[in-house]
């Protein structure tokens, strides 16, 4: 069996996907994913009496979101020995349901040869058989000794050295928008408004915060240090900040982190610029990594030593110093790090640091994942815009004759004489900024020119990809969630302080109204991020086991009060419902996966999606698309998985064609012949 055998689920007689944990435990392990069993393979199709066998693919090469492969291919008709052939196949890379996973469908047979010239006919009867299908594979496996293409890199990324805190001690970072901006919340208390953080000031002029969802920390100056408070606010103050609001349904609501001695309080570092917080358990640790590099075992961010300087990881981008303690710290381009950083482990804190080191592994997969087009079908009679602001729209004129609201709880952009809004993944327009909302077909052209340095870039990532009466579909790639390329390596945010540079006006007559937060412009510093193999994009930090990693958020965050569309520029407790990213994408009527880290107990996105027909946001999202793209007609059911294959299970004598089944879902079509230079795979996939 090949080494490079695909992973994946398609699989005859019900087999099924590898769960969660044993991915993430074979990739933590630095090993290749476990082979399927020798059932899946080969795949078999039997079709008026000829039985075709395709063999697992070997992966020859990557483009945006193409991939080619050859695969060997045994054809035994009814009577007659058996014909040897190859296939060479390319086919397009989108969102798969399981982390790690990507799913390959629109497949095109670009040629055939087989022992006795039946080359031709042999390419129209496995063209047929894979018509539809998406078939499942890891996108390690696929990357794996295949050359990719990393030019794909964004232009106009900002790359400022932030604030790099290290501090002997565990600690959570609590990031401001600049000086606190305070609202009253009754008995003589103030809260800080201008972060999603908790940050409350006492009569007396204590700071409280709180961690692990019932640790109170206070200090008697903002600055620190802070310790464990001898009591908890005020019940009538609490209430006046608000309560979390339920999780939204078949989520669970993340579990608050354990108190009774296993972890140590931690101090609360306030930040009120860009910061980077890297905090070690006592006195840094130095232990072997690799050749050549050190690494300090009791961080809580990637602290490494090597050639005389210390390194460390923050948001995707490296930074280098002689002084640890001192400073000054400087930007190095992930070309300039020491070559052996490619030898970092493969597993434990340093596995996601692996992405930011071009030519690994990790990090080939990730510039593929940059590609990968995330869907999701909007009901129209369903899908309400949910953008709110925070006193009278105020707009700030962009280039192209655009405009974009600086107090929006979603990106807001004017053009014309109309509106277009940017709720969770989708489109929306209006005749006003005050509405009404309605999901679009289309937005200006002149969006998709809007820079890095603009707060609402990210929502350019995001474009309509197909449309029908009942619903429009929607695509993104990864930059909607924060993450680009830069010199073949992802990096988290566009590294711009947009909140220095456009500061939202701040509504006195809102201050004290509790779902006030802060502005949801994107901040690339002050939400600990990682690269997460899983979703393709960065995530919240792994837990280390010794600090509470995140302070707690208001709980007017938890309803989406200041981050639901998409980017958020914060984390914390509130991911652990994933709102506005994986699981709250789509709606209510399904999405495309969540963070699956470990910090919090969300676990696996519902597995019922397997079994489910035309009922499910994805099945709708797959309809739409391929009635959009023609490239199948008019699609009976949309998941390939679950419906044979699509002409040949009626005739008597041809059988039932079960083989080949594919993993999950048929909306390939859509994006592959679009052309786009955003959405689609024959201009590479995925917006640049």
């Amino acid at each position: 069996m090949s080494s490079r055998v695909i992973a994946i689920a398609l699989a005859l007689s019900g087999a099924t996907l590898l769960p969660f944990t044993m991915l993430h435990a074979a990739h933590a392990a630095g090993s290749q994913a476990q082979a399927p069993e020798a059932s899946d393979w080969p795949q078999k199709a039997t079709v008026g009496g000829t039985t075709y066998v395709l063999n697992a693919p070997e992966y020859t090469g990557i483009s945006g979101n193409t991939v080619s492969m050859r695969s060997a291919v045994q054809v035994q008709a009814a009577q007659g020995n058996p014909v040897q052939g190859t296939l060479d196949m390319s086919a397009v890379i989108s969102q798969a349901t399981d982390p790690g996973y990507v799913e390959l469908g629109n497949f095109e047979i670009t040629a055939c040869t087989m022992g006795d010239g039946s080359g031709d006919a042999t390419k129209a009867a496995v063209a047929g058989l894979l018509d539809g299908m998406a078939l499942e594979a890891m996108l390690t496996t696929i990357v794996q000794g295949v050359a990719v293409d990393s030019s794909r890199n964004v232009t106009g990324l900002a790359n400022p050295v932030p604030a790099i805190r290290v501090v002997e001690r565990p600690a959570v970072l609590v990031s401001l928008n600049g000086a606190p901006v305070l609202g009253d919340c009754g008995a003589g208390w103030k809260r800080a408004v201008n972060t999603p953080s908790i940050l409350l000031k006492s009569p007396d002029g204590t700071w409280y915060s709180r961690v692990g969802g019932s640790t109170w920390l206070s200090a008697t100056d903002i600055n620190g240090p802070f310790s464990a408070a001898s009591a908890a606010p005020p019940q009538d103050v609490l209430s006046a900040v608000g309560s979390v609001p339920p999780p939204p349904a078949g989520t669970q609501a993340p579990a608050a982190a354990p108190s009774n001695g296993t972890r140590a309080v931690p101090d609360v570092v306030v930040a009120t610029v860009p910061t980077l917080l890297v905090s070690t358990n006592g006195a840094p640790q130095l232990a072997p990594a690799c050749d050549g590099v050190e690494r300090v075992t009791n961080a809580s961010a990637p602290l490494l030593r090597s050639g005389g300087k210390w390194w460390t990881l923050g948001s995707g981008r490296w930074y280098s110093t002689s002084d640890l303690k001192n400073g000054p710290w400087s930007y190095v381009a992930a070309t300039a790090v020491p070559s052996s950083f490619a030898n970092l482990p493969a597993e434990g804190p340093l596995a996601a640091a692996r992405a930011s080191v071009p030519g690994t592994l990790e990090a080939n997969s990730a510039v593929v994942a940059n590609s990968v087009v995330r869907a999701v079908s909007v009901p129209r009679g369903k899908a309400n815009c949910s953008v709110g602001f925070r006193g009278e729209p105020a707009f700030v004129p962009m280039d192209g004759g655009l405009s974009y609201a600086s107090n929006s709880t979603q990106p807001v952009i004017g053009s014309g004489s109309g509106f277009y809004c940017c709720d969770n993944g989708a489109w929306f327009t209006a005749p006003s900024a005050s509405g009404p909302w309605q999901v679009c077909d289309a937005v200006p052209p002149a969006i998709y020119s809007i820079p890095p340095s603009s707060p609402v870039h990210a929502c350019t990532y995001v474009e309509v990809v197909a449309s029908s009466p009942e619903s429009v579909t929607f695509g993104c790639t990864p930059g909607y969630l924060g993450t680009y390329l830069q010199d073949g390596v992802p990096v988290f945010g566009t590294g711009y302080d947009y909140n220095a540079t456009n500061p939202q006006q701040v509504d006195q007559s809102q201050v004290n109204v509790p779902s006030y937060v802060a502005p949801s412009y994107p901040a690339t510093y002050g939400n600990q991020t990682e690269y997460s193999y899983g979703s393709g994009t960065y995530a919240p930090q792994q837990d280390y086991g010794w600090s509470y990693g995140y302070a707690d958020m208001y709980p007017s965050v938890y309803g989406m009060g200041y981050g639901g569309w998409g980017w958020s520029p914060y984390w914390g407790s509130a991911f652990g419902y994933g709102c506005g990213w994986g699981c709250g994408y789509g709606w209510g009527y399904g999405g495309w996966g969540n963070w699956n880290r470990g910090w919090h107990d969300r676990g696996m996105v519902d597995r019922a999606w397997n079994n489910r027909g035309n009922g499910d946001a994805r099945g709708a999202a797959a309809n739409a698309a391929n009635r959009w793209s023609g490239a199948r007609g008019a699609a009976g059911s949309a998941r390939a998985g679950n419906r044979g294959m699509q002409g040949y299970h009626s005739p008597a004598g041809r059988g039932g064609v079960s083989g080949f089944r594919g993993a999950d879902q048929s909306r390939y079509g859509g994006f592959a012949n679009r052309g786009g230079s955003r959405g689609g795979g024959s201009r590479g996939g995925g917006r640049r």
